[in-house]
């Protein structure tokens, strides 16, 4: 999180009018300067980091019934920024990021094809800063809380979530009975199928233990899991390739106080010499104290781990 604190505190020249929230007109002339929102009430540095958190899981909690009832079921909420003039700290834009994905394995060459597009929703709240701090402190509920000028952060995402940018169509073919296919269709089993879903959640935890020291220091310091998938030979279980997606952003002010939001996807490959099983096995065993996190355990049959495919793919 540190790089995304030193972005917020860029900020930029520009020249232009807007009206002030409380029925004034503010003059922005060449000397103006806008800069991204920094702190809530009482310069708490946190506060800002804190509304993210509650859109995020505001827009987790509404999107399998809403937004993710599409062909992007993992849509996920990066960071939303805003910027504010300095004079009066009145709202001159906001930016609310996403990335989502899709994947399909080829049924007869065991191909991954990957759609990762990103979204960037702006809207502009006609508030100013501070009030738009203090309003989504305060609610239970952030996303829908009512702002002037745009209804809610939900309403103002609404048509954009329509609109990705970046998707490309998925380009498998499937053949019956199929030779490949992805690990979410391997298992037949609710029990099994769950202890896929459990070494993806063992070893996404053990992204998100590490991302803060690491990937999550570069300009993209709000790195998202996406996806985790792989290619299984049907008859076998044996893992011909695996691909973890993930997504990010970062924001700037640019010269006419509009926020310069720039999302982004990254597909990390990695190679499996072993069945989908062992690599359950590999990422949930229960092992010594001390014992290697499941992100740096070796993968059957490899010398490398998945936090060494990520070394090499993330910024």
């Amino acid at each position: 999180m540190k790089s995304l604190l030193a972005a917020l505190l860029l900020s930029s020249l520009v020249g232009c009018m807007s009206n002030d929230v409380d029925g004034t007109e503010e003059t922005q002339d060449s000397s103006t300067t806008y800069d991204f929102i920094q702190y809530g009430p009482g310069g708490d540095e946190g506060a800002w980091y804190d509304i993210n958190d509650k859109l995020r899981a505001g827009f987790n909690d509404v999107c399998g019934d809403t937004f993710c009832e599409g062909d992007y079921s993992n849509i996920t909420p990066l960071t939303f920024s805003c910027s504010v003039t300095t004079v009066k700290g009145q709202i001159h834009d906001c930016a609310f990021t996403f990335a989502a994905s899709q994947t399909g394995v080829d049924s007869t060459t065991a191909a991954i094809s990957i759609d990762m597009p990103t979204f960037t929703c702006h809207m502009k709240p006609a508030t100013t800063g501070k009030k738009l701090i203090a309003a989504l402190e305060a609610s239970t509920d952030a996303l829908h809380e009512p702002l002037p000028g745009i209804g809610s952060i939900y309403d103002g995402i609404g048509d954009c979530l329509q609109h990705p940018t970046g998707s490309t169509p998925l380009t498998n073919t499937y053949t019956a009975p199929p030779r490949y296919v992805s690990a979410d269709d391997y298992y037949t089993t609710s029990a099994n199928q769950q202890k896929w879903r459990g070494a993806v959640a063992a070893v996404v935890l053990g992204f998100n233990n590490v991302c803060g020291d690491t990937f999550c220091g570069s300009d993209y310091s709000d790195l998202m899991h996406l996806q985790l998938t792989c290619a299984v030979t049907k008859s076998s279980g044996n893992v011909k390739s695996c691909a973890w997606i993930f997504g990010g952003s970062f924001s700037t002010v640019s010269t006419n106080g509009a926020i310069a939001a720039t999302a982004h996807t990254w597909s990390c490959p990695f190679q499996v010499s072993g069945t989908l099983s062992q690599l359950i096995t590999t990422w949930t065993q229960t092992l010594p104290p001390g014992s290697e996190d499941p992100i740096h355990r070796a993968l059957p049959g490899e010398t490398t781990s998945a936090y060494d495919a990520l070394a090499g793919c993330l910024p």
